[in-house]
């Protein structure tokens, strides 16, 4: 069988509780379920199903665009046009996720006038994309809650870095290489 026909998965039982961690960091200073959040990368969403079981609404951003990060093992799998077939019918069960189709830098706009309770950020996993999407959207984080991500790990030094140069050492990292600081 042809590797394009495979899902990759990205979220089996062990990376799928380093998420729970980081939701249970986060939900030391507040309730998720009270709060908004934009997840940049959804992939076939895994995680934004994970995310829209603790909070309240989830913004799922990904173009779903082949080949669009040769650094990621998922463009070396299935075409991403059918990947997002699979996102549609995992989110389909819940009513508290919402899918922005456009790259990050596009997306922004949809979002501008509005404040998030936490912003996670996994998609291009490029240095200066880490580093726009965080500048980007920044700005949208409440006083007092978060940024996070993921990937924060030696086999993606670019993404290390743009988050070191941007906002300086995470709080936490957790096994998945998700990664989170809270804003002051």
């Amino acid at each position: 069988m042809n590797i394009k026909e495979h899902l990759f998965e990205m979220r089996d039982e062990y990376y799928a509780q380093g998420l729970e961690d980081l939701i249970a960091y986060i939900q030391k200073y507040a309730d998720t379920k009270n709060m908004t959040m934009v997840e940049i990368g959804s992939y076939a969403g895994e995680s934004t199903v994970i995310f829209a079981k603790h909070f309240k609404n989830v913004i799922a951003i990904d173009p779903f665009m082949n080949d669009y990060d040769p650094n990621d093992i998922t463009c070396n799998y299935m075409e991403l046009t059918n990947v997002h077939t699979i996102f549609n019918k995992a989110i389909q069960p819940f009513n508290n996720i919402q899918h922005i189709h456009k790259i990050s830098d596009d997306a922004i706009v949809d979002l501008i006038e509005q404040k998030f309770d936490f912003i996670y950020i996994d998609g291009l996993h490029t240095y200066e994309q880490i580093k726009k999407d965080i500048r980007n959207y920044y700005p949208l984080i409440k006083k007092g809650r978060f940024i996070g991500g993921h990937d924060y790990h030696r086999n993606w030094q670019g993404v290390v870095d743009g988050i070191l140069e941007t906002i300086g050492i995470p709080e936490e990292t957790f096994k998945d290489t998700s990664w989170i600081k809270q804003i002051k």
